[in-house]
């Protein structure tokens, strides 16, 4: 599996007809949102399945499954800090304007390295309505400068 998730499909809380075990979908989300704190690079993908908890169905099961198979087949990837002659703190950060099927609300996610390895990274909903492009890049922009 090379991605976490297919950036095509477009999730949404009317996806599927058949419910699934809310506890045990929770249950599995909270593992995979675990497994982010030294893993970011699904980190999007769990970020958009936690929003499906209370009205989770087969579609967003197997998705998380996806997530799943990806984690298995990337198990040895993870965070290496390696002796570096520049010592650069750098930041990356996007979100897409109103990505949300549900809400118009945009996603920000921001990843900050320091010298060879990734220490800060976040991916979540904003809180508000951006009335573009231009705003929700700077509101992902304003978030991430407010960790330092």
């Amino acid at each position: 599996m090379s991605t976490s998730m297919n950036s095509k499909e477009k999730l949404c809380q009317e996806d599927g007809i058949e419910k699934v075990d809310q506890a045990y979908f929770r249950l599995l989300i909270g593992c995979l949102i675990y497994l982010t704190v030294t893993r970011a690079d699904f980190l999007n993908a769990v970020s958009i399945l936690s929003r499906f908890m209370h009205c989770a169905s087969e579609w967003h099961l197997k998705a998380a499954k996806r997530v799943l198979r990806y984690v298995e087949g990337t198990c040895d990837f993870g965070i290496k800090f390696t002796r570096s002659k520049e010592f650069e703190l750098v930041g990356y950060l996007d979100s897409d304007w109103g990505g949300s099927v549900d809400v118009t609300k945009s996603t920000s996610g921001y990843c900050f390295t320091l010298g060879s390895g990734a220490f800060l990274w976040s991916s979540k909903k904003q809180e508000i309505v951006a009335q573009s492009t231009a705003e929700a890049e700077f509101v992902v922009a304003t978030a991430a400068i407010n960790q330092f």
